[in-house]
């Protein structure tokens, strides 16, 4: 999307060719806005050489006055990218709601758009945008809006030439003209785009490309289709908007902000590698595409129980240190020469308490993200099992919702033991023994409690309706009763997850009971 940001410095700030080059970098960015094409694709994208390219972003990486730099350089894996810094990212900043666009429409892209002058380029960028703002093809701007003053960027003279020239490039596909307001009579000026041209934007494919890339890295030569592609960014898409939901509610700092989406890109990145290794053992998933995405949202499960527990040991650490008074005291005491009060103390490790907020914070959040995965993934799998009777595959053989839960639940205790292994026998030695592992610990009694509570129902339930069918067979009590019998049950399986027999289930087995009592009665 072309956000307002990136409007109104490609009105007012850049030239012919970097017009063009902030639109490429906008359709070759991926989520964190890091533009994913080489030079000299960028080059040959723009339509450029890659000499004037790189001194187009030496001026964008250059400070510009109260201006912000329009491009960041960024280090990824080695190479050296550049990040978009115009406007909000898709995961960071965006806000669907509130935030005005443009679409990236198929005729900035085109050759006849390269061609033409910087104020032909600006006239149509200014009617493109509002197009996208109204949603409709046609729409108007009071000259003033244009031609506000004798010093603006468009004269008239300007003004004219510049329709003109879209005229001769681009008049198959719009028309500009004057016209004069029925009330006011004032001067307008009126774009006409053809029509449907409203859906005739390019989308940005540089995640998709990124996904394919990264795939490849692994040794996996296969394809990889665009539906499956689609599942797989549907996965990536929600581990960014749910780590920073949190933190965008809580109105966390920035720097909280950016290293969770840090922490996405990492965990989404990691999961598609070894989602990669393990493709040429599970060719089936290409062609299916949700057992493909739910395989991934697996592997990015267990990932992030491991990022939960780094980041846990690591509040742990900074806790420990920053419970030392003593040893800050003298710390400061050295650093200034000499003897320091406890307020200067404080000034002095507020750094490290702001650590330990980041990593309690992000720890959460992870804790969090974990225990509403378990439970959705539970309650999914529960769910379809008992509406549609689905079997849930794996590679090897076909498993039972109540197996696929049990299993869940097995890797899930043997992940956070080894882990806790892990801790006590590399972890920070500073961190007494009882509290290196108390976060995971909870962690587990708290999943454990969850799939115990949910088998206890399961059973009780069991034997409530076990009972109830015995009780109307023998034709005992009434049909109110029964009623009041299917609200009891409602209430015990009100929060159960794990039911085999959800209430319209029983609602039916109830009424076959009272038919089976009618027809005994008839007898």
């Amino acid at each position: 999307m072309i956000y307002e940001e990136t409007y109104h410095y490609l009105l007012r700030n850049v030239s012919s060719t970097e017009f063009d080059t902030c639109l490429y970098s906008l359709l070759h960015s991926d989520w964190d806005g890091v533009i994913q094409s080489p030079l000299h694709m960028m080059a040959s994208g723009v339509g450029t050489t890659e000499k004037y390219l790189k001194q187009i972003i030496k001026k964008f990486t250059s400070p510009q006055g109260c201006l912000q730099k329009v491009f960041v350089p960024v280090d990824q894996g080695g190479d050296v990218l550049y990040k978009f810094n115009l406007g909000p990212t898709s995961n960071l900043d965006f806000n669907s709601k509130t935030d005005r666009y443009c679409k990236k429409y198929r005729f900035f892209y085109s050759e006849a758009f390269k061609n033409l002058t910087i104020h032909a380029k600006r006239l149509l960028l200014m009617g493109a945008f509002r197009m996208s703002v109204t949603k409709s093809e046609e729409v108007l701007f009071d000259y003033s809006e244009i031609v506000p003053d004798s010093s603006s960027l468009f004269t008239r003279q300007r003004l004219l030439d510049a329709i003109d020239t879209v005229h001769k490039t681009l008049g198959n596909l719009v028309t500009i003209s004057f016209a004069s307001k029925a009330f006011s009579k004032k001067e307008a000026v009126v774009f006409t785009f053809n029509e449907g041209m409203l859906e005739q934007y390019m989308e940005n494919r540089a995640e998709r490309a990124c996904l394919r890339r990264t795939i490849f890295n692994t040794g996996f030569l296969g394809h990889i289709s665009d539906s499956v592609c689609m599942e797989l960014e549907r996965v990536g898409k929600y581990i960014f908007r749910s780590f920073l939901q949190d933190a965008k509610k809580s109105g966390i700092s920035m720097d909280i902000q950016h290293e969770l989406l840090k922490l996405a890109r990492f965990v989404y990145t990691y999961s598609l590698k070894k989602l990669g290794l393990a493709l040429p053992a599970n060719k089936h998933l290409l062609a299916a595409p949700k057992q493909a995405s739910a395989y991934l949202s697996t592997i990015i499960y267990n990932e992030t129980l491991v990022q939960m527990a780094k980041y846990s040991h690591r509040a742990e650490s900074i806790k420990s240190l920053l419970d030392r008074d003593h040893f800050h005291k003298s710390i400061s005491e050295k650093a200034l020469g000499r003897e320091v009060n406890y307020l200067e103390v404080d000034q002095h490790i507020e750094p490290i308490r702001v650590k330990l907020k980041q990593a309690d914070f992000i720890h959460n959040v992870l804790n969090n993200w974990c225990e509403e995965w378990l439970i959705s993934r539970v309650k999914t799998v529960t769910e379809e099992s008992e509406a549609e009777g689905i079997r849930k595959k794996t590679s090897d053989n076909k498993r039972t919702a109540s197996e696929f839960i049990t299993d869940l639940r097995n890797d899930t205790y043997d992940k956070l033991d080894k882990l806790m292994t892990l801790i006590r026998k590399f972890g920070n030695l500073a961190v007494p023994p009882s509290s290196q592992n108390s976060s995971l610990t909870k962690k587990k009694a708290i999943i454990q409690s969850y799939f115990a509570i949910g088998a206890s129902r399961r059973a009780l339930c069991i034997i409530f309706l076990t009972f109830t069918l015995n009780v109307f067979v023998q034709c005992v009590f009434p049909r109110p009763f029964l009623l009041m019998v299917l609200s009891f049950y409602k209430i015990i399986m009100r929060a159960d997850q794990f039911s085999f027999f959800c209430p319209h289930r029983v609602l039916w087995i109830i009424n076959a009971v009272c038919e089976l009592q009618i027809s005994i009665c008839r007898l």
